[in-house]
């Protein structure tokens, strides 16, 4: 990638205050908020959209580049009688999940128009307060414009070829191979830390960034410590509910081209989603919205495989 103006951008240490309570918040209980037009994120940051279903809406969903399956709250089924389609397996971080499953007659958001939609149930908690996640079943072929901050809205958008220049300035890119729709083609970036060569995952869904053993022992990451998380023991959920332990950890010197976080907070444990990408013996991250929001904008296009970032 290529930017103009200083070749790197660095993030320090700020990055550390989303694991400065103990716990994580991926297993919290959260209060139901009511969507507006205007929010383009939920309060773990996660870039959101309304969907509407059956004809009923908004809901607000957010769009999770991470998951193979599109996933619906339990008390959002029951309130507007989405059919019940029996069940299915669902990959998460956590392991490979049979969930119950319902069909949506109809289901919008943008240009995404989809008929007969199956979605995996999962609970209120597990989602974080959200109704949904729209997964990558849905998204495919789409271009997805993201904020992570700020005004702007983000949108599920038409394919196109994207300009070189925006505002009068030459935007980093980076290119993927575009999923196909399995349950284990994801978008995978290589990033550099310390030196070492990373298998990254982007996934929007995910507050924190996590980490795999192998990346842990490659990099030297260190024991994340705080006066509100002594243990540094955390807790990961699946939209489902199911939680898992991780250690709370720091790695140093992240590069991903033009960024450089200079200290990362993560979480680390041996996660199914690294197995299934045949990635546990390979230094690897699941790159959270701690690390996309440091960008205003980014446009994912699922169809051309190309990620565009707006500092």
């Amino acid at each position: 990638m290529r930017a103009d103006g200083p070749s790197r951008r660095l993030v320090g240490g700020a990055l550390l205050a989303g694991l400065a309570a103990p716990r994580l918040a991926f297993a919290q209980e959260t209060q139901i908020d009511e969507f507006h037009a205007d929010q383009t994120t939920d309060r773990v940051r996660r870039s959101t959209v309304p969907v509407f279903i059956n004809g009923e809406g908004p809901f607000r969903f957010a769009v999770d580049t991470a998951a193979s399956a599109s996933v619906v709250a339990s008390d959002l089924v029951e309130r507007i009688g989405i059919a019940p389609a029996g069940e299915l397996d669902m990959n998460t971080v956590i392991g490979r999940e049979r969930v119950p499953a319902v069909r949506a007659r109809t289901l919008s958001s943008g240009s995404l128009s989809v008929g007969e939609a199956r979605m995996a149930v999962g609970s209120r908690p597990g989602l974080i307060g959200l109704d949904g996640l729209l997964g990558l079943d849905l998204l495919a072929d789409q271009r997805l414009i993201m904020r992570f901050r700020g005004q702007g809205r983000s949108s599920i958008n038409r394919s196109r070829p994207d300009p070189d220049q925006f505002l009068g300035v030459v935007r980093p890119r980076v290119r993927f191979q575009p999923p196909q729709g399995g349950g284990a083609e994801l978008m995978v970036l290589t990033a550099l830390v310390r030196g070492q060569p990373v298998q990254a995952v982007v996934d929007t869904g995910a507050q924190v960034t996590l980490i795999n053993p192998a990346l842990a022992a490659a990099a030297g990451a260190r024991p994340f410590q705080s006066r509100a998380a002594s243990t540094g023991e955390m807790l990961v959920q699946s939209p489902t509910g199911r939680a898992a332990p991780a250690q709370a950890m720091v790695v140093s010197a992240v590069h991903f081209d033009e960024l450089v976080l200079d200290k990362l907070a993560v979480l680390m444990g041996d996660f199914h989603i690294f197995r299934l990408l045949g990635l546990e013996n390979t230094p690897a991250m699941l790159m959270g919205v701690d690390v996309l929001g440091v960008f205003d904008r980014i446009v994912i296009d699922l169809k051309r495989g190309e990620i565009i970032m707006d500092v």
